[in-house]
C-alpha cells in the first residue's frame, strides 16, 4: 500500500517543499533551525533566485542547484539534496559556491558588494565516514590562531544516515526537520510532536499525494525509476571499467532528455564532460 506522504528526498518533492514562493516560510524556518540563526542573525525573508546559473560563454557548462535563495541581507544559500553517492560531490559544492559568489559581479561593482554564500548539502549517504556527528560545518580558518577572518564561504553537510534519533528523542526544531527529511514517507499520520510545528505540518501538506496532480505523480515516479535504473546499471558495470561505462550511460540518458545536472548526480561525471557529449 502506498504511503500518503511522498519522499521529501525525491528531487521533485524537495523542490516543491523548499523552492516555491508560496511555501517560503518553510525554507526560512528550516535554514534558521539548521544554522541556529536567532535575533539579528535570523532570516526573516527570502528571495528565490534562478537555480540555473547560465555560463558566461555558451560553450561552458551551466550549474543547476536544487534551491538557491537570498536573505534580507543579501547572503545566498544553496541547498542541495543528494541521494546517491557520487565522486567529487565535495568539490562540486565548492564550485557551486564559488560560481554563485561571483555570478552577478560585473563591471562597476566593488569587492565589498560581494555577499556571503552558504552551501547546505543534505545527503542520504555518509560523506565523511570518520566523523561521528550527522552535521558538520566547514569554514575558512587561520591555521595558527584559528581565527575566522574569511567569512564569505561556509559549507554544511547534514548526513541523514547518521541521524538516529527517535520521535521521543526530538528536542530542537533542527531535530524535527532532520526526522522529517528521513522518515516523512514512512507513515500516513503526522505525529503530534511534528504537527505542533506549523512549518513542518505545512511541509507534510506539500508531500500529501492527494494534493498532487496525476502529471506530477507520474514525474515523481519517473525520477524514482530513473534513479533505480541508473544505480542498477552502474552496479552491473563495476567490473567492466566503471569510467567508460558511466560515459556510455550518460550519453544514453542525454538522448532520453535527462538534465545534465541529474546525470552528473547519478554517474559522478562532471557536468562539463556530460555537456561535451552533446556535440
Amino acid at each position: 500500500m502506498l504511503s500518503r506522504y511522498l519522499d521529501p528526498k525525491n528531487d521533485l518533492s524537495f523542490k516543491k517543499i523548499f523552492g516555491e514562493e508560496k511555501h517560503k516560510r518553510i525554507p526560512i524556518d528550516f535554514l534558521n533551525a539548521v544554522f541556529n540563526l536567532t535575533e539579528e542573525r535570523k532570516i526573516i525573508d527570502l528571495e528565490f533566485l534562478n537555480p540555473t546559473q547560465p555560463p558566461k560563454v555558451a560553450a561552458r557548462k551551466e550549474s543547476i542547484v536544487d534551491v538557491l535563495v537570498q536573505d534580507q541581507r543579501g547572503s545566498k544559500y544553496i541547498v542541495e539534496m543528494q541521494v546517491a553517492k557520487v565522486e567529487g560531490f565535495e568539490k562540486r559544492a565548492q564550485y557551486y559556491a564559488a560560481k554563485t559568489y561571483c555570478a552577478h559581479f560585473g563591471k562597476g561593482k566593488k569587492y565589498h558588494d560581494l555577499k556571503k554564500v552558504v552551501f547546505l548539502a543534505i545527503t542520504d549517504y555518509v560523506v565523511f565516514p570518520k566523523k561521528d556527528r550527522y552535521k558538520s560545518d566547514h569554514v575558512i580558518l587561520d591555521n595558527h590562531s584559528y581565527e575566522h577572518d574569511l567569512k564569505d564561504f561556509s559549507f554544511t553537510f547534514v548526513e541523514l544516515p547518521k541521524f538516529t534519533k527517535n520521535l521521543k528523542d526530538l528536542k530542537s526544531i533542527e531535530d524535527k526537520w532532520c526526522y522529517f527529511l528521513k522518515h516523512a514517507d514512512e507513515s500516513d499520520d503526522i505525529d503530534e510532536i511534528l504537527a505542533n510545528h506549523p512549518e513542518i505540518k505545512e511541509a507534510y501538506g506539500v508531500l500529501d499525494r492527494y494534493h498532487w496532480t496525476e502529471e506530477e505523480l507520474q514525474y515523481y515516479e519517473k525520477l524514482i525509476m530513473n534513479e533505480a535504473d541508473i544505480h542498477g546499471t552502474l552496479e552491473a558495470a563495476k567490473n567492466e571499467g566503471r569510467s567508460e561505462r558511466s560515459k556510455e550511460i550518460a550519453k544514453a540518458l542525454l538522448k532520453q532528455g535527462l538534465d545534465p545536472g541529474q546525470i552528473s548526480k547519478a554517474t559522478g561525471l562532471p557536468e562539463e564532460e556530460i555537456l561535451s557529449f552533446q556535440n
